[in-house]
């Protein structure tokens, strides 16, 4: 075997237990996974004594990683959900964008660095890979928050392509026309990308997702990152540009969710690959050199960024913990930084000093979101609950008081609606509050487990109390406590069908599985389907009914 070969797979080999260690140590602390591959890259990096592993071994690997990042958040990208989160957020992102460069700039100014723009430019855009990793930390990546938190990471990927393009000319060239060059040749890639994925890529991926064997799905996928990847490098441009406009031209085709879902466990192997290779670009004696740089950079746009993310989450009226956590989520920095360091270095747009500053502070930002993470989980909730005033008896006694505005309470609460039937509505995230506000139900803020909260909203004319959280133990507390209280008739939502007697036990009325209930509607309309008779139908749902709970 070749020594290169040998190397190779020493290095891999090294760089992936180093990063499961690593990362196992962060996640037992509770902190982003990514802090620990970082951190496994600067202790196997050549700046610190130990195993050293090559640039070249992890550059690869690395490089495949951000390509396929790049890539699967292009087939995150949707026009619809940019444009769902309204005008205001959307032009506050970019005014923060301009206002973190602006401070960035006037901090290297003050640092006598060479070249503060390309500085200030390199330290705009936030993680999206650590932004997204906090936000299913903090349970918002599913909600409303939390998808408008990743549209303006999104948006902010958008402006980092025309920003790489930018930033891979070099400094001589960097003349008015010599700038909007590469801006005409990344707006013609973009043009000609579109026209193809509408005709020919689009009829090739829906194609190959029907009728491609399942083990040649991985190679296909990964074939598309690639070639456009390498199109772009050959247009002049970048590979992560190519990559990423891939993803947003198939995201367009049908089926871009399952070629997602098939890149994710081998984006994720090379992405982790990818932040220790960060990792090993930390050189701790040029650190320790350049740190007060370092230090006073890092630290005054950390904390600029959490208070403008912070603030403009509180202007679009996020109660106080869900602000506090988007604001540590959009903290971070990290792929994009890099890779905008790691150009504007190899066209002399950076010298040592400043490329230096960048992956510091790089690190730094990541640490910092990874603590204050750590620090704000366990109270996210209550802060949200202490900054909204606590719910009053409903101002119209409702018939039916529905806990939990998801999709299952969202349905019950339109069907009532139509059938001129009121209710009201007590739900934990203050968007679904505000949403069921705007389709004309009664809601306010509350936590649905706590029976203290429902016994407030209980008015002279309820009859039904309606739980669809899908906390069966809350559910449960909470139909011990109204059946003793009250004679209304209670309905509960049970996570599994086991649990439905305890409830029904308990003194709920009915207690019911959606899933359970939707296998049903499945069934009677495959049977009718074939013919069946509906009474016929009725009868054997009963019998299957009957026999799942017995």
């Amino acid at each position: 075997m070749e020594q290169n070969t040998v190397t190779f797979l020493t290095d891999l080999t090294v760089a992936l237990v180093a990063a499961t260690v690593f990362g196992a140590l962060a996640r037992a602390a509770k902190i982003t996974p990514a802090l620990g591959y970082v951190l496994a890259g600067v202790a196997i990096g050549p700046f610190t004594p130990g195993y050293h592993t090559s640039a070249v071994s992890l550059g690869g690997l690395s490089e495949l990683g951000l390509i396929l990042l790049l890539f699967s958040l292009g087939l995150g990208f949707s026009p619809r959900e940019l444009r769902a989160v309204g005008a205001v957020p959307m032009i506050g992102n970019l005014v923060l964008m301009a206002g973190f460069a602006a401070v960035a700039w006037a901090l290297g100014m003050r640092f006598g660095f060479t070249h503060p723009i390309t500085l200030g430019l390199a330290f705009t855009l936030s993680s999206t890979a650590i932004g997204v990793a906090l936000l299913q930390g903090f349970g918002l990546l599913e909600k409303r928050a939390g998808h408008a938190a990743v549209a303006l990471l999104i948006a902010q990927d958008l402006v980092a392509v025309l920003i790489l393009v930018v930033t891979t000319t070099p400094a001589q060239a960097l003349t008015p026309m010599g700038a909007a060059i590469p801006l005409l040749k990344a707006a013609l890639f973009v043009i000609v990308a579109l026209v193809l994925g509408a005709t020919v890529l689009h009829r090739i991926v829906i194609g190959f997702l029907r009728r491609a064997p399942a083990d040649a799905l991985v190679a296909f996928c990964t074939a598309i990152a690639l070639v456009a990847a390498w199109l772009g490098h050959v247009a002049g441009l970048s590979f992560e540009f190519g990559a990423f406009v891939a993803g947003a031209v198939t995201s367009e085709a049908a089926g871009s969710r399952m070629v997602q879902s098939i890149v994710a466990p081998f984006r994720e192997l090379f992405v982790m690959l990818f932040f220790v290779s960060i990792g090993t670009l930390v050189d701790v004696r040029t650190v320790l050199l350049y740190w007060p740089a370092i230090l006073t950079i890092g630290m005054v746009l950390a904390a600029i960024r959490f208070v403008s993310w912070y603030g403009l989450s509180r202007l679009t009226r996020q109660p106080t913990g869900t602000a506090v956590a988007l604001g540590i989520a959009l903290l971070p920095l990290g792929e994009f930084n890099v890779v905008l360091a790691n150009n504007s270095f190899l066209a002399k747009r950076l010298d040592t000093q400043e490329y230096a500053t960048v992956i510091g502070a790089t690190l730094l930002s990541i640490v910092v979101a990874a603590l204050a993470a750590r620090v704000l989980k366990p109270h996210r909730r209550a802060l949200d609950a202490a900054s909204i005033q606590e719910i009053q008896p409903f101002t119209s006694s409702p018939a039916i008081v529905i806990i939990g505005y998801g999709r299952v309470g969202r349905t019950v609460a339109a069907i009532c609606a139509r059938a001129h039937i009121r209710c009201a509505v007590i739900e934990t995230d203050i968007d679904l509050v505000r949403l069921a506000q705007s389709e004309g139900a009664e809601a306010q803020y509350g936590d649905g487990a706590d029976p203290r909260v429902i016994e407030r909203g209980i008015g002279p004319a309820t009859r039904v109390v309606l739980s669809t959280i899908p906390d069966t133990k809350a559910n449960l507390a909470l139909t011990k406590r109204l059946s003793h209280l009250t004679n209304l008739r209670i309905v509960v939502r049970a996570g599994r069908l086991r649990q439905v007697a305890a409830l029904r036990g308990a003194g709920a009325s009915d207690a019911l599985v959606p899933e359970t209930e939707g296998a049903f509607s499945f069934a009677e309309s495959v049977l009718a389907e074939l013919g069946v008779d509906q009474e016929r139908i009725a009868t054997l749902v009963r019998e299957q009914r009957a026999a799942i709970l017995h």
